[in-house]
């Protein structure tokens, strides 16, 4: 049995990219190499493996990321940046494997479908898509005291640099902070200045997640409208669920729960 050499990153850009660039200029074969992203604290190890940890470096990072956009094409580039910042657990191997493929075959290897490291970079990228555009409809901003207009939300995907660049365009006078609760960032945008995405501290990190709900009046009109114009006749729960599904609901004003009635609505 050949012997595997597994390099561990961290699951962030500079890591993946990082551990691209050194499981590529080591002296093993690509069939030896594998890329783990450490996505959980503790993963039981393979037999026969040796584990290489790998350290996040911005430079070794950036030479990748220009040697896709240059040999093999933008668009393979678009899709391997929304791959690293999928759910999809074994995305450090899909990436490694599909920029294998796509080095040797170019530009066409983003509609490859026959091949299957093209079809699952695909099948990331997709989900990263779903998600952005179901939030991009299903995010909701309470207008706080101070006039800042703050989200919250749980994705599965780091979907948080898609939805700053979506609501900076429509919101552009506005001050607002998306808080991405999973990954404990948050993107902040400062009216007519831009946007850029802040890690929280456990002290900052704590402080939104207790954040209260704003008494603003128009979160009782948002409740108002969404009751009035449901027609209970027509109530379809499995339809709902399927075009809302429910890990949104909770951070959406008009199902969140009240204080008075204890109950969604």
């Amino acid at each position: 049995m050949d012997k595997k050499y597994i390099y561990r990153c961290e699951d962030s850009v500079e890591g993946i990219f990082t551990a691209v660039y050194e499981a590529w200029a080591s002296v093993h074969r690509h069939e030896e190499n594998r890329i783990e992203v450490r996505m959980k604290e503790w993963e039981e190890p393979l037999l026969f493996a040796e584990y290489i940890e790998v350290v996040p470096d911005e430079e070794k990072s950036e030479k990748v990321q220009r040697s896709v956009r240059l040999r093999v094409s933008e668009e393979a580039y678009e899709m391997v940046m929304k791959a690293v910042l999928s759910q999809e657990p074994e995305k450090g191997e899909i990436i490694y494997r599909f920029l294998i493929y796509a080095y040797r075959e170019g530009a066409q290897a983003c509609r490859s479908y026959g091949n299957p490291w093209t079809m699952k970079l695909f099948e990331a990228v997709r989900n990263f898509d779903n998600e952005s555009h179901h939030l991009k409809g299903f995010l909701r901003f309470d207008e706080q005291e101070n006039g800042l207009l703050f989200a919250r939300y749980a994705p599965k995907n780091n979907v948080l640099g898609e939805l700053m660049e979506h609501f900076s365009n429509r919101l552009n006078t506005e001050n607002f902070m998306i808080f991405d609760e999973q990954r404990r960032i948050a993107g902040i945008h400062r009216g007519g200045a831009g946007w850029f995405v802040y890690r929280l501290n456990e002290e900052e990190y704590q402080s939104l997640c207790e954040r209260s709900e704003a008494k603003d009046a128009y979160i009782n009109l948002w409740r108002i409208f969404h009751n009035r114009i449901a027609v209970a006749e027509r109530e379809n729960p499995a339809l709902q669920r399927n075009n809302l599904p429910l890990r949104f609901r909770p951070y959406m004003t008009e199902f969140r729960q009240t204080a008075q009635s204890g109950s969604l609505k």
